[in-house]
């Protein structure tokens, strides 16, 4: 789920951050906050009694910056007495009292994954812009001394690739429990007309030029596509296709069967050129999307319950057929196979004894 369109960071790579001034947000951006009522409204206790889990993770910004968040997992822990609920964050938010405090409310129910991405604070800010390491370390530390679980996670640079061994025992000193790195597959773009490749570069909020480049792929000993054991072939290897019975939920309410789907269907539905949207929309999602573009309400949980659109036909049939088809949707081919898209985000996955 994405409760927040506001964030603290400036990373260069994240999708809402403005690349010709990483301080800002991109401007077709809207600043969107779920409160409280708007949660219940969506979740009544029957749909939160057929959900597992809860997974709180920002693609257009941080949980932790919803006023709400807190109140937003009480109401969930009081509501079922078995959900649990995750949260992924740079974690340089709040303070100790928070993350204490949350801890001790939701207990083993609780996983938080904090982004941990050098080993002292310069290296960390060259991408993870605007956060404090020493305080992320402090937070996850915190919440690590009651029954929440404290995780960790590396984004691997060019910067950062002959330190992982010691992000890793950083992360471990301070809390973690399980961290995962994974190595940067945001480049070979095209930005302004100029294919940027290995290499982006991008402006500070000074209109400074900095670059980062991409990690050598052997720097990271295995791993697998999402962690899941996958592997990349001519056949889409898709997660939720397994089924894995998640979706993942955007700022506006619509319900989309994974990331790749719900942050290329919010950019588009955000846009204000007609023209683009709708060629678009042919080109990522072929013809399967006709029917979900055409009643958007009955896939939207502020409109239609989560359990009624989980059975509707375009989750059970239409999408199944797509990718296990001859022609999956586009967004499927480049993001899950190796048609177009040879290098891949793999995750490699440590422990703690």
């Amino acid at each position: 789920m994405d409760i927040s369109t506001y964030c603290n960071a400036g990373c260069p790579q994240c999708h809402r951050t403005n690349n010709d001034n990483i301080g800002k947000k991109v401007d077709w951006l809207p600043l969107i906050q779920w409160h409280l009522n708007d949660f219940k409204k969506a979740f009544p206790k029957e749909q939160i009694d057929n959900i597992k889990e809860f997974h709180f993770c920002g693609t257009w910004g941080d949980p932790v910056m919803n006023r709400d968040i807190f109140e937003i997992l009480k109401y969930i822990c009081d509501t079922n007495d078995y959900t649990r609920v995750s949260i992924d964050t740079n974690g340089s938010l709040r303070n100790e009292d928070f993350w204490w405090n949350i801890g001790v409310a939701f207990g083993e129910r609780l996983r938080v994954v904090f982004a941990i991405d050098g080993i002292n604070q310069e290296m960390h800010n060259i991408y993870r812009r605007y956060t404090s390491l020493d305080k992320i370390l402090s937070n996850m530390e915190i919440l690590s001394k009651t029954q929440a679980k404290a995780h960790s996670q590396t984004i691997i640079f060019k910067h950062n690739e002959n330190y992982i061994e010691e992000i890793k025992q950083l992360a471990y000193a301070h809390g973690s429990k399980r961290h995962v790195q994974v190595i940067s597959d945001r480049f070979n773009n095209i930005y302004n007309g100029v294919y940027e490749g290995d290499k982006r570069k991008y402006k500070d909020e000074n209109g400074k030029e900095f670059f980062l480049e991409r990690a050598n792929n052997k720097k990271l000993k295995g791993g697998s596509i999402d962690g899941l054991g996958m592997e990349l072939s001519k056949n889409v290897s898709c997660r939720w296709a397994l089924p894995r019975n998640e979706v993942v939920i955007n700022p506006d309410g619509q319900v989309l069967p994974c990331c790749f789907h719900a942050n290329r269907f919010f950019y588009l539905r955000t846009q204000t050129n007609t023209e683009k949207y709708e060629w678009e929309m042919k080109e990522r999602f072929n013809s399967y999307y006709d029917n979900y573009i055409d009643n958007l309400q009955s896939y939207n949980v502020f409109h239609t319950p989560l359990s009624k659109i989980m059975t509707s036909e375009f989750f059970t049939e239409t999408l199944p057929k797509s990718i296990q088809g001859d022609n999956p949707a586009k967004l499927c081919i480049k993001n899950c196979s190796n048609r177009t898209k040879n290098k891949h985000q793999f995750r490699l996955v440590n422990e703690t004894a």
